[in-house]
């Protein structure tokens, strides 16, 4: 996205006034949708007698969850994210700091800071608010720690928002060094090359076992407005699953409980809550085809390794495209291991917490674990395919100077000269684009 030009200075708005809005709308726009299907559920299916009110504060507690923030039931701690909600969010308050940039006219690093400081403050107050709304008796968040995990989340993907909307964070990008520019990038190919494979073994797995996901969800006898609402649970949870199922390729696996573990060569189960999507959990260790799957984490780092040796855009017409030294297309291999680990391990570390207490108090992979092993797997396989794509782009350079031409002939020995031909083939002849006329073509039309 190309960064828009700020508003002219009679047009700026004053920054509290740009966040308050900003922020609110980032609020509303998800916490409204939430509250809507409350209130259809409430309204359609209320066998408990519940007020009205009760279904309102559920979505405040939702949208809380979303964030990261904790909620305390009379079972334990709740803590386990719902990613899809999460990523949404995150795409409002990056648009707000994007917003309030704009209307602002932030252009330097301390504009941006201001906006992202006051929008994070602004989503913080609001996130206090719903804490304090939100408590039912039965499920309620501490409105201090919602405030500041609400404010922390809003402010930094504000900056991240007002740092491209200003265009500094393309020029902070563009003043990286040459391996930590490749290194980043690489990084975040093989991650999002291995959350894919994820969520293609989520989404294979599922089909496999939905006769059990259809078994546990009659099960429930939720009727029609209870079934909608259980199957919405189940699609804002999927990215969950997607990531669970990507730490199972990796190696480490994740845990359903304590006591419990899903990897690819051991599984130790103990009775899992009835939710359908629990059911794509694996029962046993990992058949052929699934083994073939494991090697995702390999090919991503294959893939980074690829990217560090890419040539350069050339600059223009007539300029070739610059190879990458060795030293960047390697060091860049090295850096995208690390630069994986930390990306997958943060999408670990959100797909897990706590469902309550007792045995499950803690479910998802480990980060630590996920991470560690993850920028291994890709370091080393990224030097691998670094290698292989820098020699080859290195002998097709060569070669392609070293091409046959009948201006060629002589310099070098015939049997050079043959296999250079063979391996190379001729280089291409441009021909002119109008073809002269013989000698004597119009005198012999004047002739005729």
């Amino acid at each position: 996205m190309s960064p828009r030009a700020p508003s002219p200075p009679s047009a700026r708005v004053a920054l509290p006034a740009a966040a308050v809005t900003t922020a609110g709308w980032a609020a509303l726009v998800v916490v409204g949708p939430l509250a809507a299907i409350a209130l259809v559920v409430w309204v359609v299916d209320n066998r408990s007698g519940a007020p009205a009110g009760d279904a309102l504060r559920l979505a405040a507690d939702g949208w809380l969850l979303a964030h990261g923030v904790r909620l305390q039931t009379g079972s334990g701690p709740v803590g386990l994210i719902p990613l899809l909600l999460s990523a949404l969010i995150l795409r409002q308050l990056y648009r707000a700091g994007r917003n309030s940039a704009l209307a602002t006219g932030a252009e330097s690093w301390l504009g941006v800071i201001r906006v992202a400081v006051a929008v994070g403050l602004a989503y913080g107050a609001i996130g206090m608010i719903a804490a304090l709304l939100g408590d039912t008796g039965g499920v309620r968040a501490d409105p201090a720690a919602a405030g500041v995990i609400t404010g922390l989340t809003a402010g930094f993907a504000a900056c991240w928002g007002a740092a491209r909307a200003s265009g500094l964070g393309a020029v902070a990008t563009f003043r990286l060094p040459g391996v930590v520019r490749q290194g980043v990038k690489a990084g975040g190919v093989a991650a999002a090359a291995v959350l894919t494979a994820g969520v293609l073994a989520a989404g294979a797995q599922t089909v496999v076992t939905q006769q059990e996901f259809r078994t546990i969800f009659s099960s429930l006898q939720a009727g029609v407005v209870g079934g909608i609402a259980i199957v919405a649970l189940c699609v804002l949870y999927a990215p969950t699953a997607a990531v669970w199922a990507t730490a199972y390729l990796i190696g480490p696996g994740f845990a359903v409980g304590d006591g419990t573990a899903v990897d690819a060569s051991t599984v130790q189960l103990a009775p899992l809550p009835s939710f359908p999507l629990l059911a794509a959990v694996p029962t046993g260790p990992a058949s052929g085809m699934v083994s073939l799957a494991l090697a995702a984490p390999l090919i991503a780092g294959l893939l980074a390794g690829a990217v560090t040796a890419r040539p350069t855009v050339s600059a223009g017409p007539g300029v070739e495209d610059e190879l990458p030294r060795w030293r960047i297309a390697l060091g860049g291999a090295l850096v995208a291991g690390p630069v994986s680990g930390v990306l997958i391990g943060l999408a670990a570390a959100a797909a897990s917490g706590p469902l309550g207490g007792g045995r499950l108090a803690e479910v998802g992979p480990s980060p630590w674990h996920v991470g560690i092993v993850l920028a291994v797997e890709v370091a080393v396989a990224a030097l691998v395919g670094a290698t292989v794509a820098r020699t080859r782009a290195s002998w097709a350079s060569w070669s392609a100077t070293k091409r046959w031409t009948p201006e060629s002939t002589g310099k070098a020995p015939p049997l050079r000269r043959l296999i250079q031909t063979l391996l190379a083939g001729p280089a291409p002849v441009e021909r002119p684009r109008e073809q002269a006329e013989p000698a004597g073509a119009e005198d012999g039309r004047r002739t005729g």
